[in-house]
Parts: structure tokens; sequence; C-alpha cells
């Protein structure tokens, strides 16, 4: 083997390393990404429950408010009334 035979060889294999160390890098960049949107999917499912939970909340203070002023509104209807007799 000659030297310009040799050199060729360890150009080649330092070439194919360097591709597959290359490869290896962006592999795992995207099993990062993989990762974060999974992670970013886990947020906004939690997000998401937690809104409609707050919504449910609202909800019940909404029918909880109509049904005290209701209440309010009979018995100040009721009082006049009782004032008459």
């Amino acid at each position: 083997m000659t030297d310009t035979q040799a050199l060729i060889l360890m150009l080649t294999v330092a070439f194919c390393a360097m591709l597959g160390l290359s490869a290896k890098i962006l592999a795992a960049g995207r099993k990062r990404s993989y990762e974060k949107e999974a992670e970013e999917a886990r947020l906004m499912q939690e997000l998401n429950h937690s809104f409609q939970k707050l919504e449910e909340r609202v909800e019940s203070l909404e029918t909880i408010m109509l049904e005290t002023g209701s209440m309010r509104r009979d018995s100040q209807t009721a009082s006049p009334k009782r004032q008459a007799e």
C-alpha cells in the first residue's frame, strides 16, 4: 500500500466516522424534539382539563347567583304583602 492509498483510506474512514456522528447527533436532536412535543401535548391536555373544570365551576356559580337572585326577588315581593296585613 502506498502513502497515497493509505491517506485516501484514512480520509475515507474519517469521513465515514464524521457522517456517523452527524447522523447520531441529528437523531438525538429529533428525539429531543419528539420529547418536547410529547411534553407540550401533555401540558395542553392538562390546560384543557383545567379549563373544563373552571368552566364547570363558573356554571355552578352562575346557577347559585341566579337562584340567590330569584330568592331575594321572591322575598322582596313577599315582604310588602306582609307589611300590608
